[in-house]
Order: C-alpha cells, then sequence, then structure tokens
C-alpha cells in the first residue's frame, strides 16, 4: 500500500485514548476519504457522517493480523467517515502492553466503498494499512483487500444533551459502539399538547422580570443581526431575555460529545412569545407559577473541529416549538435571581432549553441587565 496515498486519505485522529499524544504515530496526513476515482455507490443519506467509539481501557485483545496478544490498557479509538455515496475511511487506533513490551500499538486504516443493507455493513477496501509498534516488530503491514463486514445494529443514542444514533458492530475484527457525530435534526418534530396540570397564564413579562439574565458568557448570539461566535471554554453558557412582547433564549455548550477526536460544539436560539401566570407565593419575596414560551424563531449552529476537512459549521433553521415551564422570581430585597424550571415533558428542542447539567429540574440565572 501506498503510505502517501493513504496518509493523504486518512483524516486522523490519533490521539492517545487517554487524552494525550499517542506514541508510534504513523506516517499520515490529515485529510478525510477521497481522491482517486470517486464511487459510485450509494449509502442510506441519514447513517452518512462522522461516526466515533472510544473506550478508555478495553482488556485482552489479539490482533488478528499479527496474532499479538496484549492488554489494552489505553483502550481503542474509532472512527468510520462515510458520505452519501458509499465513499467510507476507516480507523481503528488501540494501545496497551504485552508480556514482552511496555507499550504496544496497533492502528488499522482503509478507504474505499461501504453498503449498508438491512442488518449488515460491508467494507469493500482499495487500500488498507496497519501500522504497528511493539518491541520486537514494528513497521507496517499492507493487509489484504478483501470485504471486511459486520453485523450491525442501529439504534436511538441518548447523550446527555441531545439524541443521536448508535450502529452496533459486531461479527467483525473489531465489536464496536459507534455513534453519529452530527445527526441532522428532524424536519418537522411534534408538538406536545399542553400538559394537564400546567396553568396556562395571560401576562406578558412581568415588569420586575424584563431584561437580561444569563449563566457565563451571555454575548454569543446576536438576535438583532444573527451574527454569532463559540465561546472559547468549556460548557454550557446561556442567556434567556424578556421584554414587554417575549422572550429570546441562548444556548451555547463546547465539546458536546464525550467520545472521539472529532469535536462538536453548538448554539441553540429561539424567540417568541411568553405568557406567564403565578400559581404560589412561596415566601414574601419569592412568586412562582407557569410559563408558555411559545417560539416563532429557532435555529441550531453546530461546529465540527479537529476532524480534517470534515470539520466545520452547519446551520439549520428549526421548526418553532411550543415550551412549557414552571418559573420562579426572587425580589431584589431577597437577592434578586430568576429560575426556569423544566417540569413538563418536552419536544425536540428541549434538550437545548432545559439542559441542568443533572442538578435538578430547575436551572438558575443572574441578572446582567
Amino acid at each position: 500500500m501506498n503510505k502517501t496515498v493513504i496518509g493523504l486519505l486518512a483524516g486522523l485522529f490519533l490521539t492517545a485514548c487517554g487524552g494525550g499524544a499517542s506514541e508510534g504515530t504513523p506516517p499520515g496526513g490529515n485529510n478525510p476519504p477521497g481522491g482517486g476515482n470517486p464511487p459510485t455507490g450509494s449509502f442510506p443519506a441519514e447513517l452518512s457522517g462522522i461516526w466515533q467509539d472510544t473506550l478508555a481501557s478495553g482488556g485482552e485483545f489479539t490482533n488478528l493480523y499479527t496474532g499479538v496478544t496484549f492488554n489494552m490498557t489505553q483502550g481503542y479509538s474509532a472512527q468510520f467517515k462515510v458520505r452519501p455515496n458509499g465513499e467510507f475511511y476507516f480507523a481503528h487506533y488501540s494501545q496497551g502492553v504485552s508480556s514482552t513490551c511496555a507499550l504496544v500499538s496497533f492502528f488499522d486504516q482503509m478507504v474505499g466503498q461501504a453498503e449498508f443493507t438491512g442488518s449488515r455493513l460491508v467494507l469493500r477496501p482499495r487500500e488498507r494499512r496497519l501500522d504497528v509498534q511493539n518491541c520486537a516488530n514494528s513497521g507496517s503491514l499492507n493487509l489484504p483487500l478483501s470485504p471486511v463486514s459486520f453485523d450491525a445494529v442501529v439504534s436511538e443514542y441518548e447523550t446527555f444533551l441531545d439524541t443521536t444514533a448508535q450502529m452496533e458492530l459486531s461479527g467483525g475484527p473489531y465489536p464496536l459502539k459507534f455513534k453519529l457525530l452530527n445527526p441532522t435534526p428532524p424536519a418537522n418534530p411534534p408538538q406536545p399538547p399542553q400538559p394537564q396540570d400546567f396553568q396556562l397564564g395571560t401576562e406578558t413579562p412581568y415588569q420586575e422580570i424584563i431584561g437580561l439574565w444569563g449563566h457565563r458568557d451571555t454575548e454569543f448570539y446576536n438576535p438583532q443581526t444573527g451574527v454569532y461566535r463559540f465561546p472559547d471554554c468549556c460548557g454550557e453558557n446561556r442567556f434567556l431575555r424578556f421584554t414587554a412582547e417575549g422572550y429570546e433564549l441562548g444556548m451555547a455548550f463546547v465539546r458536546v460529545n464525550l467520545e472521539g477526536v472529532c469535536k462538536k460544539d453548538l448554539i441553540y436560539f429561539e424567540k417568541g412569545n411568553a405568557l406567564f401566570k403565578v400559581t404560589n407565593q412561596r415566601d414574601p419575596d419569592t412568586y412562582q407559577g407557569d410559563v408558555r414560551l411559545e417560539a416563532t424563531q429557532a435555529r441550531l449552529i453546530v461546529r465540527i473541529r479537529e476532524c480534517s476537512s470534515e470539520g466545520g459549521v452547519q446551520e439549520y433553521t428549526l421548526k418553532p416549538l411550543t415550551s412549557y415551564h414552571r418559573w420562579s422570581y426572587t425580589l431584589p430585597a431577597g437577592r434578586e435571581d430568576f429560575m426556569l424550571g423544566c417540569h413538563y415533558p418536552g419536544h425536540a428542542w428541549s434538550p437545548y432549553i432545559c439542559y441542568t447539567s443533572g442538578q435538578g429540574p430547575w436551572y438558575n440565572l443572574e441578572r446582567r441587565q
């Protein structure tokens, strides 16, 4: 196999599974599958994209092509990039120790044509290379170009912030549980009905809560111009602005995915009409109730980075949906704050509104203006 060609085709994720740069990195560029004669096949559009799987440690494993048995103390990182025309890049990197060597690593790469039919994934490589680091036998092997087949089960997979797809592979050289990095948002998600125990009010935002409320960075999205920027670091940032007419809501999250080398960041924004109702007064300074947020505009911006030529920004105009929430407001005399509650069933975009870092159904916002 021509190392130059495979290097140019291999958009690599060679960061060690434990988080640092891996040793024994084979030659290779930083580009995705491509080049050569374009394929003429097809792959299910809904399954096309970037799939990743990472395992911190993987127990004892025998490499089928070298016969070496080693303990994957650093686990593995795997990636499957596939386009709608079937062109694919597959990579599997594993690292650990053997009985005779303190550092063993295997890096299996292939490019070619992928087919998915029923419950079967078949990879037909036109180039394939295995790079080996071992105390006694390091080097590169040109592997056979025979088809590589897996039994495949695709299912819905919920991350801590959104819902994607999982492709569980078995029956091949590696058991894998790939997750799709950036699924296309549904075009027409259902609008849930008003919850039975929700009390619909008639009041627009109260004068006391009009203004800007936020958590960390609140300047990542300009509702007037649509101009945005991704925060430098890390995790969740949000704003909620109430006006006399309604609301503007934004959430930015840096490093959404927990697996794989390609990183995903996102910004969600919506605006619309808000109707409030006071249902109880918890104490002399704190009022609580229900609020309906009826979006008239919704937008999702996704950035893929550290992913060679598949990196970049994708923007989606979403179907505006209505959500139902609890709210709580404490007057300035009692340390002013505003809390939005996520007690009621949500819709397709609700995770972007209601992500609460595992701190229960409420999230707290500080007054900024």
